[in-house]
């Protein structure tokens, strides 16, 4: 299996930032918690858990803030398999079967590849606050999980993200509403 290549951004594009957090921290969210001990269990040793060890009633209580992206080899690309529904209410638009370098603002899906390009190398959970500043000027932000799966337990062929948007929701989306245009 080859790995995807990593995509150029443009640094100078700040609407957005991107911090890798301790993945320790991630347990102080419940929700997190909750994905972070199912993958552990699950892996039984190997480098990750596959898709198939999961059972959707496990994850029931994250299931709205759940979404699985699919590694696609030819072309290569990171797809949308499932959005839970906070994630559609969220970015104002379905996510699921379209490609991660679609995302709205353009930034967010440039990195999101990136990042999970590295994931797909190294093969370990990666835990990011991403911060933005609203229309308004008023700056939150959010915090996602990433979980890599694999069929063979060695070879990541998805990921498991659990999102975490705190007392943010409101203004994410206004902020995602004009990023597409909508906020005119």
């Amino acid at each position: 299996m080859a790995f995807h290549v990593p995509v150029e951004i443009d640094s100078r594009d700040a609407r957005a930032q991107f911090t890798r957090l301790a993945p320790e921290q991630a347990v102080a969210n419940p929700d997190c918690r909750l994905a972070i001990d199912l993958w552990q269990a699950k892996r039984a040793g190997r480098a990750m858990p596959a898709r198939a060890d999961f059972d959707p009633v496990e994850l029931k209580p994250i299931l709205p803030r759940l979404i699985l992206i699919e590694v696609i080899e030819d072309p290569p690309d990171f797809r949308y398999r499932l959005a839970g529904t906070m994630s559609r209410d969220l970015r104002g638009v379905e996510v699921t079967g379209h490609s991660v370098l679609e995302l709205v603002p353009q930034q967010h899906g440039l990195r999101l590849w990136n990042d999970l390009c590295e994931m797909q190398r190294e093969r370990s959970l990666q835990y990011v606050q991403i911060s933005v500043i609203a229309s308004s000027g008023e700056p939150m932000s959010y915090r996602v999980l990433r979980l890599p799966l694999g069929g063979d337990g060695e070879t990541m062929d998805m990921v498991m993200v659990v999102q975490d948007y705190g007392n943010s929701l409101p203004l994410l989306r206004k902020y995602f509403d004009d990023a597409r245009g909508g906020g005119r």
